[in-house]
């Protein structure tokens, strides 16, 4: 009777056991698979380090560029900085559902982004940048929240920067320069409040310049140089930027005099709206920021001295 009861119990314990352990089997291979296909989209891997490291016969978390978290033992980062690869990326990475870092930076990648990326929920850092990626920048981005740093810059992107940037709340770092984006500065990004640091330059950007809401207390850096922005510079725009370091607004066809609440941004260092159509006498309001060590305010209609 004692045998049979002790045969009973471990046969329920053995079939309870037996979806966990499938279960831990197929995420494991679940993002075995989705890196796998990210190698088959390779065509061309000038290093040879996927091509002799990733394969299905070595431990996933054993490959290079890949790291696994201590717990699960999921894929939480993916790292193939600068190896020179050229290929696509396939919808799979969709399915690296622990995923929080994954840098792609410095390769020859081109194509679309997949919108299956979109899934990847516990993303904080994407860098793709200096990539050969083109279309539209994804307005999906804006539904992975967690993100703290999002890189796309010098790459082919099109179009316009999509609002819905805005609703990352977490974002400190924003990088679109070098790329052929076109249209307005959406006022949803002077909504992030989280905010370090923003480069937009060399791009297609058009219109005025918006100003934020409320205050922006972690930001230090603002670069929309090079773009086709036009208008006055908002008059309350520096009301919100107590902490900005470096202004960077050159070449672009801004007009207008410079407004007076920039003299309120006392941690300001760099100053530059070079080559625009900016007008009316310098401010002597200028000397009371005590940081500033660089000023560039060239080839515009300015009037008067800087002493």
């Amino acid at each position: 009777m004692g045998n049979t009861f002790l045969s009973f119990a471990l046969l329920i314990i053995f079939h309870f056991s037996m979806p966990t352990i499938s279960m831990k089997l197929t995420t494991i291979l679940t993002d075995q698979s989705a890196l796998l296909a990210l190698k088959d989209h390779v065509i061309h891997d000038p290093e040879n380090v996927l091509t002799t490291n990733w394969s299905a016969s070595a431990p996933v978390c054993n490959w290079f560029g890949v790291s696994c978290g201590s717990r699960h033992r999921r894929v939480t980062a993916l790292d193939l900085t600068g190896l020179g690869l050229v290929g696509t990326l396939p919808p799979h990475l969709g399915n690296l559902s622990f995923l929080s870092l994954l840098y792609i930076t410095n390769n020859s990648f081109y194509g679309r982004l997949p919108a299956q990326l979109s899934n990847l929920h516990r993303l904080k850092y994407l860098s793709f940048g200096n990539n050969n990626f083109g279309g539209e920048v994804p307005s999906w981005l804006g539904s992975l929240t967690e993100l703290r740093r999002l890189f796309l810059y010098q790459n082919n992107f099109k179009g316009v920067i999509p609002f819905s940037l805005g609703y990352l709340s977490k974002l400190e770092f924003l990088t679109l320069f070098e790329n052929q984006i076109s249209g307005s500065i959406p006022s949803s990004i002077f909504n992030i409040s989280t905010l370090q640091n923003i480069y937009l330059s060399y791009n297609k950007l058009s219109g005025s310049i918006p100003s934020g809401p409320h205050d922006l207390l972690s930001l230090e850096l603002i670069d929309f140089s090079s773009n086709n922005l036009s208008g006055h510079i908002p008059k309350d725009m520096f009301d919100y930027l107590p902490n900005l370091k470096e202004l960077y607004l050159s070449v672009n066809l801004l007009s207008g005099r410079i407004p007076a609440s920039l003299f309120k941004c006392k941690e300001l260092q760099m100053l530059s709206l070079a080559y625009n159509q900016m007008e009316g006498s310098l401010p002597i309001e200028i000397g009371n920021l005590s940081m500033l060590q660089y000023i560039y305010i060239g080839r515009n209609h300015f009037e008067g001295n800087v002493c």
